[in-house]
């Protein structure tokens, strides 16, 4: 019911934005400029401004003006977004998710501008212009269609300072701006909408349809700036290699997801704990010279992981574990692995972080045969080669086997049915085999990275 209202509502402000609701509405129109949903909802573009006198040293010094965009086309349900553009040219944008329910959130994004639209912008924003325009508006109980439509200025704390517009603004340098600013946005930004559209429209699974729109990367061998990774939604490193300071600034900045990439049935020669717990090595590691399979029924070692190893990861302000080589299991697959195994998974879930674990079929089916539940030991699966494979002759890349793309395809979409959330990890530089994963993941809702080299080192061109 309370959609249908929304609906309605959005009915009756839509249709004069469209159409026009004066002599001087060009501007305001804009097709999706007006604001046609009740769900904006920011509080801060709530706050009532009148009798308010311009000062400029009250000004904001990050935010040039701010709009609410509206996502949706002509009669469509469809959210309000709060779109800020920042005198550093940067487009700051609030996504709201409080609509989905409990432990929801608003998501604040950041699009980088192009000179030519920052100068437009900038060029057509008269702020004391603005401030003292008070744009005629129609008069509801006689124009019985309509959207509302603002600029905002905000002050030195980044609150408002004044909403600028109203109900079908009429003043013709009002729409100007608005018009310029709406014109001006940038491309990602506008992709991005046609997301969340989908997410807010379909509440009870937003993050499944994300599909292949949901950009993931991983980079665990990655050493640069975490700002170069700005382009992805979720980014997976290895954290136990950067600072705390790093991450934080990082997904505060970009709010994105970061992932940590956290190896629980081997242990590498790099690391500055490989002496200490060499001694429980099960067998070298085929195809890494620089890593053995470790006993991870050993509680030494599920304490190292759950108490010191795991504890700091999160510590570092990770979004949960990117979790490697459960596939012991599959090289040992003794009851005492398959308990460790557990123990420790188990105590990673239990941390209130994402667990993603890389591969493991062998010991997540094996877990639940023996009575487990899967969400008690993962959220989601990261499968690596589903559609290509490793020739590790010569670490070349191929296409994988119809037998193999087969079984991983069964796996990945077992669990997905269930609720997993479902990753997957290619390698290759051939264009016709990433149009095949695409079209895949697409189809399947389920996000990807394809990589051009084993190390995880780089974005790939």
């Amino acid at each position: 019911m309370k959609k249908l209202i929304v609906y309605i509502m959005l009915t009756v402000f839509m249709i004069s934005a469209v159409s026009g609701c004066g002599p001087d509405t060009e501007g305001s129109a804009s097709g999706n400029a007006g604001s046609g949903s009740q769900n904006s909802g920011r509080q801060n573009s709530q706050v009532q401004t009148e009798n308010i006198k311009y000062d400029e040293n009250k000004l904001s010094d990050e935010y040039l003006v701010g709009m609410d965009y509206f996502t949706g086309d002509f009669l469509e349900f469809a959210p309000t977004v709060i779109v800020k553009v920042r005198y550093d040219g940067m487009l700051e944008a609030e996504f709201d998710h409080t609509t989905f329910g409990p432990g929801t959130y608003t998501d604040v994004r950041l699009f980088e501008m192009t000179e030519a639209q920052k100068d437009a912008v900038f060029s057509a924003i008269d702020l004391k212009h603005l401030f003292n325009l008070d744009p005629e508006e129609a008069d509801p109980a006689t124009t019985m269609d309509g959207g509302c439509s603002y600029l905002i200025i905000y002050d030195k704390q980044g609150d408002v300072y004044k909403r600028c517009g109203g109900f079908c603004p009429h003043n013709r340098d009002f729409n100007q701006m608005r018009r310029v600013v709406y014109e001006n946005l940038p491309e990602e930004f506008l992709e991005y909408c046609e997301i969340f559209k989908k997410i807010w429209q379909d509440e009870e699974n937003y993050i499944r349809d994300l599909g292949k729109y949901y950009k993931y990367g991983v980079f665990i061998g990655y050493d640069g700036e975490l700002s170069a990774l700005s382009y992805f939604d979720a980014i997976v490193i290895d954290a136990q290699y950067f600072d705390e300071d790093e991450i934080r600034e990082y997904q505060w900045q970009y709010g994105h997801d970061v992932l940590s990439y956290i190896n629980v049935g081997s242990v590498e020669e790099f690391r500055d704990y490989y002496d200490e717990y060499s001694d429980l090595a099960l067998g070298e590691y085929e195809n890494w010279e620089d890593e053995v399979w470790v006993d991870v029924s050993d509680e030494r070692w599920q304490r190292f992981i759950l108490d010191e190893l795991a504890p700091e990861l999160k510590n570092k302000g990770i979004s949960g574990f990117f979790v490697d080589n459960c596939d012991v299991y599959y090289n040992y697959p003794t009851e005492e692995i398959l308990e460790g195994l557990s123990v420790i998974m188990e105590g990673l879930r239990s941390m209130g972080l994402e667990v993603i674990i890389n591969g493991g079929d062998t010991f997540l089916d094996a877990y639940c045969e023996n009575g487990g539940v899967w969400s008690d030991v993962i959220s989601g699966i990261n499968q690596e080669c589903v559609f290509t494979a490793i020739n590790w002759e010569d670490d070349s890349f191929m296409a994988a086997s119809d037998e193999d793309s087969e079984y991983f395809r069964d796996y990945i979409e077992r669990y997905a049915s269930l609720g997993a959330f479902i990753y997957l990890l290619e390698y290759t530089e051939d264009a016709s085999l990433v149009k095949d994963i695409d079209g895949y993941c697409y189809n399947h809702q389920f996000a990807y990275c394809v990589s051009d080299t084993l190390n995880l080192d780089h974005i790939p061109e």
